[in-house]
């Protein structure tokens, strides 16, 4: 982490998400993925917003975390008013999903890092937050690349790690 900062590393992350969201969701074909990616570049740049607010202010009472939508309400929400033939009838290329697996990894892992050095309480519950927001994040990724890539293990998964609603 080259002795940055925890706001001008995340705030560097958060960015380079955005931007591979962003990619992808230009890049792919599948309206499903689609979906996904623009919303996880949206939740990206508002990870970046909290960052830079609760290291560049006075008080970090008021973060407005519980304003960040949730990722998989936000696509639930779209996958019962989409029509469920369509979804999986163009997956397009799944590889921008593992690289963006790998990016959600490399966060948790980073956050994590940042968390184990963390001597404040509060910049341990927002870090923890922010783990906990990064690693819906993989699972959305997760539930999305399986469910379009076909994969019998997706439907086999431990009912806890897969959204149970793209059963139906």
């Amino acid at each position: 982490m080259e002795n940055k900062s925890i706001r001008e590393f995340a705030i560097e992350f958060e960015t380079k998400g955005t931007n591979l969201y962003l990619s992808l969701a230009s890049k792919t074909t599948s309206i499903l993925g689609k979906e996904l990616f623009y919303n996880l570049a949206q939740q990206e740049v508002q990870h970046a917003w909290l960052f830079d607010r609760m290291y560049s202010l006075t008080t970090h009472e008021n973060l407005p975390l519980k304003d960040i939508g949730d990722i998989e309400s936000n696509l639930k929400e779209f996958w019962e008013n989409a029509e469920k033939t369509e979804l999986k009838k163009e997956p397009g290329d799944l590889s921008g999903y593992i690289l963006a697996m790998d990016m959600e990894k490399q966060s948790i892992s980073a956050y994590q890092n940042f968390l184990n050095q963390s001597k404040e309480d509060r910049e341990k519950d927002f870090l923890k937050w922010i783990i906990e927001e990064e690693k819906k994040h993989l699972e959305a990724l997760n539930n999305v690349y399986h469910f379009l890539s076909d994969t019998g293990d997706w439907y086999q998964a431990e009912e806890s790690k897969k959204w149970n609603w793209m059963n139906q």
